[in-house]
């Protein structure tokens, strides 16, 4: 079977890398670990010679899947820990390319993707809170608080029951998140795995701030510990917060970000910084309570100055030094941008020896 590459993670190329050889478990099938760099990014990669399209696999196929897939998330949580502050970013499972070269190439098309997201991801990590309740025990509360329910016929009593339910679930998810969502920058939902779970969501949490996170959902727990259930899992890397797109290269993302934030072809990045104020403040739900909109569009209006930033970060001698100097977003600037390189992409093989920690 042909050898390709295995990708597990990108991370920040502008300090120290972590030292591969520490995880002495290596890749998937023990393979070792290796980094392609990219410019400022790189690429936690190893060599594989496994298919991973299970279609009609046997027991024996299966269970080696879920032998790679727990390796794969072994790598993540070591390179999460290593990589500290710098952060990482997880890549989806399965994600390989067929030579070294062609990591490269996966870098370079989707720079602008992964240098936002590690940007965004910096210094954070993922924290998953579940819920679950007992519905007999609720439906119990619920008539204890209010007996007439038990008096009407069963059809009625049933519907009335069974709203007060749902009434009570979304109560449940209000109060808990108002609790967690202070201490964290970002959430994602995951749909309930049971009928018995009413919340499943994912929290994007600073490092420095995990403490507080944690007494957060102390907190929430305590409250509601005669009604529910809290399981806590993590920390883990962000894998609910990355969502990478191949068939956009770097000009179709920067061009949309761009018409975004309603930029003309040409902008000095004071420009770009007053046109990203004046969306805010236009978007804000806060200024908008009527628009449901408007916390999407906000939302929106943030993730295209993080790519049109990441796009100028790119440059060769960009800085905040001379925010008068224009930025072309044109077709051929942006392309030109990925193809000339002063720093090159360089391949490096993890050494023990001189790898730094």
């Amino acid at each position: 079977m042909k050898v390709n590459y295995f990708i597990y993670a990108t991370i920040d190329n502008t300090s120290a890398l972590p030292n591969l050889a520490e995880f002495q478990a290596g890749g998937i099938n023990a393979a070792p670990l290796e980094i392609v760099c990219y410019r400022d990014i790189a690429a936690v990669v190893s060599a594989i010679d496994v298919d991973f399209s299970l279609g009609e696999a046997s027991t024996e196929q299966k269970e080696s899947h879920q032998a790679h897939l727990l390796t794969y998330q072994q790598v993540n949580e070591f390179l999460l820990k290593k990589t500290g502050s710098n952060g990482m970013l997880p890549l989806k499972f399965g994600f390989t390319a067929s030579s070294q070269q062609d990591v490269e190439k996966v870098l370079e098309q989707a720079y602008i993707q992964l240098r936002t997201y590690l940007d965004k991801l910096k210094g954070t990590m993922e924290l998953v809170i579940q819920v679950s309740w007992e519905l007999p025990k609720i439906l119990q509360t619920i008539i204890k608080d209010d007996p007439e329910l038990a008096n009407a016929d069963p059809v009625q009593t049933g519907r009335l029951l069974f709203e007060a339910a749902e009434l009570k679930k979304r109560n449940f998810v209000t109060a808990i998140h108002n609790h967690l969502s202070p201490c964290s920058k970002d959430y994602s939902d995951a749909p309930l795995k049971t009928d018995t779970m009413i919340f499943n969501r994912s929290y994007l949490v600073e490092k420095d701030k995990e403490s507080l996170f944690d007494d957060a959902v102390d907190l929430a727990a305590t409250e509601f510990e005669e009604l529910l259930t809290f399981r806590y899992i993590g920390p883990l890397p962000a894998y609910s917060f990355v969502n990478i797109e191949l068939n956009q290269g770097n000009f179709a993302l920067v061009d949309k970000a761009r018409k975004t934030l309603q930029l003309p072809e040409k902008a000095s990045w004071e420009a770009i910084k007053s046109a990203y104020r004046q969306l805010i403040l236009a978007h804000h739900p806060d200024r908008n309570p009527d628009n449901p909109q408007a916390a999407q569009d906000t939302k929106a209006v943030v993730e295209a100055y993080d790519r049109v930033r990441a796009y100028c970060q790119s440059l060769p001698g960009f800085g905040e030094a001379n925010p008068a100097s224009e930025i072309s977003f044109a077709k051929e600037a942006v392309e030109q941008a990925f193809i000339v390189d002063n720093k090159g992409a360089v391949l490096a093989r993890t050494n023990t020896s001189k790898n730094p920690a």
